[in-house]
């Protein structure tokens, strides 16, 4: 049986900016260092990483600036990474080194409208120029996305296209609380002459029967046929399966200010590669944070069900 720790959940160093916060909003000084008013929500992109195998440090940490810039630091193992990161108007910033590959990356992406991306990665890396169009229908729950661009990895020099239609619907029915979403896409690599084709069908439902109680479960699965020139397009055949049950109490107890806030039970089931994963997550609560925070302790079963993996990390859960 092993033990190890894994990366933190997103958000996990909310409590620490939280704090931060706090402490800025109480200065009456002329020189109150104040936050950006987004500051906070700006933590669900974070990610601590604590574990033996992937390193330790942060990724996507939140700069107090007024546009949404953040850094990344993280040493692995065998290697250092760093860089910055920016967000804004529907593009991205990138540059760095980031799992181990020096990465440049502008890449403009609306929900509808032009589209364009150019990404340079050195090292043998995967460096893409692209650029298309997104439009939608039926209230946007429809989106039809096409692109065309050229891909370089290695030795290979592969101009492809990309074609995405998405669909996503909810549906209440009584008590329960229902929602589907399907994906299909092509890929194709003219001088190559091959073809990846992939549909993605997502189902989930919840309902709570009791107040405080919530019961969910949802499905995903993919298929996929062909061949892709680029192995970072590649997909392959998945399928899982997820069941939650999260208890909130009114408020915090034993008191208010301070106290447990919510239990959650989670498993979640890969038919693909035989693995099953339990969950016990406690949150604790507090008047001073928008969300409540605190330790998961999970187990990983694997294939076979002769071994298993201990899974320790830090969840948060919004009020």
């Amino acid at each position: 049986m092993k033990f190890r720790r894994v990366s933190f959940a997103r958000r996990a160093l909310a409590g620490a900016a939280l704090a931060l916060s706090t402490f800025a909003a109480a200065q009456t000084s002329p020189f109150q260092f104040n936050l950006p008013p987004d500051y906070l929500n700006r933590f669900g992109g974070t990610e601590a990483v604590v574990s033996s195998t992937d390193g330790y440090g942060v990724r996507g940490f939140p700069l107090p600036t007024p546009l949404d810039l953040r850094v990344s630091l993280v040493k692995a193992p065998t290697y250092w990474d760093g860089g910055l990161s920016l967000r804004a108007s529907d593009t991205t910033f990138r540059v760095g080194r980031f799992y181990n590959v020096p990465t440049l990356e502008i890449t403009h992406d609306p929900y509808k409208g032009a589209q364009f991306s150019g990404v340079v990665r050195g090292e043998g890396g995967l460096s893409v120029f692209s650029g298309g169009y997104a439009s939608t229908s039926w209230q946007d729950r429809v989106r039809v996305l096409n692109n065309v661009g050229v891909a370089f990895k290695g030795e290979v020099t592969a101009p492809y296209t990309r074609s995405e239609v998405s669909v996503g619907y909810g549906q209440p029915f009584g008590a329960f609380n229902t929602y589907v979403a399907a994906t299909a896409r092509a890929y194709t690599f003219p001088l190559q002459r091959e073809v990846q084709g992939s549909v993605d069908f997502y189902a989930s439902a919840s309902v709570s029967p009791v107040k405080g109680l919530l019961l969910s479960a949802s499905h995903f699965e993919r298929f996929v046929a062909g061949t892709s020139a680029v192995p970072d397009f590649a997909l392959g055949r998945y399928q899982e399966s997820n069941l939650n049950a999260t208890y909130r109490l009114d408020s915090a107890w034993p008191v208010p200010e301070f106290g447990l806030g919510a239990v959650r039970a989670r498993s979640a089931r890969n038919w693909t590669n035989d693995y099953t994963y339990v969950y016990g997550d406690v949150f604790l609560r507090t008047s001073l944070l928008p969300t409540m925070f605190g330790p998961s302790v999970g187990y990983r079963v694997d294939p076979g069900g002769k071994t298993g993996l201990w899974l320790f990390s830090l969840v948060t859960l919004g009020l």
